[in-house]
């Protein structure tokens, strides 16, 4: 049997799922996001409706490598440092445990890192069952020579092999709210003889 809820928009009671049809955010969060999924979830299994995940690509990450940060202050000659910029540094992490952890230069591994060079935002929205349910992307498509590194809401991480992997379960972007590309990289020393 449905669950019926007042809706603030068209002033009458209508079935719980119709509000998850509507853009309007009559409920806080907090109280509804039980009941939410389980309409949700009735949705998906009557068989009207399936879920499709969009993945967004959020630009400012590439835009971000590019600009340069200036720096301000004097130098030991008195000279002006506007003038001079420094690139803003790669962010990049270790994998560990099933989460990411941000790795400074100054620390050393042996294990493979993760160089962020593209990050994108899941939606996921409901389709008619004629329709594809497959994962989508909204603008460029990820770069195939980087890894997908998915994160949930709970700060875990799911890092599937290959985009491929990824694309043929897309149910393992249920509970993701970002999606990194990354660049598997590992830490090395240059020794370079000191000229005299």
């Amino acid at each position: 049997m449905a669950e019926f809820v007042w809706c603030k928009k068209e002033e009458c009671r209508l079935p719980h799922f119709r509000c998850l049809l509507c853009r309007e955010d009559c409920y806080s969060r907090g109280e509804s996001a039980g009941q939410f999924d389980s309409a949700l979830e009735g949705l998906i299994r009557s068989g009207r409706y399936k879920e499709r995940f969009v993945m967004r690509r959020i630009e400012d990450t590439a835009a971000r490598k590019k600009v340069p940060s200036p720096v301000t202050g004097v130098d030991e000659d008195g000279e002006s440092l506007q003038s001079r910029t420094e690139p803003t540094p790669p962010k990049v992490y270790l994998y560990e445990e099933g989460r990411l952890k941000p790795f400074s230069p100054g620390e050393y591994t042996r294990a493979t890192l993760y160089q962020v060079v593209e990050t994108f935002t899941v939606e996921s929205k409901l389709v008619r069952p004629e329709e594809s349910g497959t994962l989508a992307y909204e603008g460029k498509r990820p770069s195939k020579k980087t890894v997908p590194i998915v994160i949930n809401k709970e700060g875990e991480c799911l890092l599937p092999e290959s985009w491929e992997a990824l694309e043929s379960r897309p149910e393992d972007l249920a509970h993701a709210v970002e999606v990194f590309g990354a660049n598997p990289v590992r830490q090395v020393f240059v020794l370079r003889r000191k000229e005299e």
